[in-house]
Formats: C-alpha cells, structure tokens, sequence
C-alpha cells in the first residue's frame, strides 16, 4: 500500500507541474474595420485600447490625431515607399492573408523601450507569429535618408520578443529584420513565421528593436516592423 501510495503522489506532483498548452484564438486583425486603403484612426489624442483575437494592442494618438506610435492596424495593399504617406505599408505589399495586418512603431520618446501584447487568456504558450519590414524602414536600410545611413558589412536591424508571466521574465526570441552581418545583405521583404513557443508560459509579450545605427538620440533606422497572425501555429 505505502508503494501504491507513493506511486499515486508521484503522479499528482508530475500532473501539477505539467501546464496544458491552451487554444490560443490568433490575432488576424480582420475584426478592425477599415475604409478602403486605410488605416485604424482616432480623432482624440491618448493611448486607445484593443483587441484581436486573445491579444490586446495599444494606438498611441497625439498632435490632435495626426501622430500614431505602438500598433496600427493597416490595410494599405502597396509596398512602394516614396514619402512619409506611405509609412502604414508592408514591405511585401500588404498581409499574410485577409485584408488587415498591423504595423508597429516603437516611439522611444513617448512609450519608452518596447512595445507590449497583452494576452487575455490563460497564461500559456504563444505558438508564433508573422514578421516582416515595414516599407519605410526597409528603404531607408536600403538607401539611407537624412537622418539615418544606408546598411553596410556588419549591420542589423533587429527584433526582440521577450515573454513575461506575472511581471516575470521568462524567454526571448530574435528575429533579424535586416542583417548585414558575416557578408550578407538581407533585408526582410516577405512574412516569416517566427515561433514564439521559446518564450514559455507567458500573459505578455514585449517587442524591442535594435540597430547597428544609433546616435546621441537613440536609434536611427526606423523603428517600425510589421505583425500578422499574431499567435498562429505554423
């Protein structure tokens, strides 16, 4: 009996241990309505709230809805670049699939050094999701502007996803938007999937860019990358 018992409370600590792996409902951005060719605007300034699928997102409004930061759902089909007008568009020419992706924009002046995904659900494993450039920030890495330098040998343009739990840091992936490095010239012009699951059981996902360019004021490449199908299984 004293076996029978020890094999039982054996079994019970190894199934507390064990976390179920939850259904992850995935970030398609579609549930955002969008006019033709537009993005998700606001016509008051502030940080607005919401959600796609279990996530939930942030659009940061100022100078009377005329400036967005963090995550803006875009559903501009064109990767041309030309000027400033042409910021919301994906470097491949629009989403994965569907009609909406979102582009982020990580303003290090207003919201500090990364930019979070809230899950709503059960704390658990995040399957994947896809990455791309955006437009904007893949040209200027191309042919540089006034205010940041064309990539050379030994740059990149990276980003970051860490994964907490309760406030706790638990893992992180990169994923190299740009890399120059070791006599390459790659510059992310498709979506990639990138797994997540290297983050562990999380509630939050914080993404962070970084750049060989930098200077006095921080980051000089673009600080844009764009998001769909946050979530998704390959």
């Amino acid at each position: 009996m004293k076996v029978l018992a020890i094999a039982l409370l054996s079994v019970g600590i190894l199934a507390s241990c064990e976390k179920k792996e939850e259904i992850v409902n995935v970030a398609t951005f579609e549930n955002i309505s969008l006019g033709a060719d537009s993005i998700n605007s606001y016509p008051s300034d502030g940080i607005q709230t919401w959600s796609s699928g279990d996530f939930g997102f942030s659009t940061g409004v100022a100078y009377e809805g005329t400036y967005y930061f963090n995550y803006v759902v875009s559903g501009q089909k064109s990767k041309a670049y030309k000027d400033f007008n042409d910021q919301y568009h994906s470097a491949p020419g629009g989403p994965v699939a569907g009609n909406n992706f979102a582009v982020a924009f990580l303003d290090t002046y207003t919201e500090g050094a990364s930019l979070t995904i809230k899950y709503s659900g059960i704390a658990t494993f995040i399957p994947g999701t896809y990455v791309t450039n955006n437009a904007y920030a893949a040209s200027v890495i191309k042919t540089g502007n006034e205010y940041a330098t064309a990539f050379e040998d030994g740059d990149y343009f990276k980003l970051t996803f860490t994964g907490y739990l309760a406030g706790v840091k638990c893992g992180s992936v990169d994923f190299y938007l740009a890399d120059y490095r070791n006599g390459k010239s790659l510059i992310v012009k498709d979506w990639v999937y990138v797994e997540l699951v290297d983050l562990g059981i999380v509630d939050e996902i914080r993404c962070e860019l970084t750049s060989t360019d930098t200077g006095d004021y921080g980051m000089n490449t673009p600080a844009y990358f764009c998001l769909d199908n946050f979530g998704a299984k390959k």
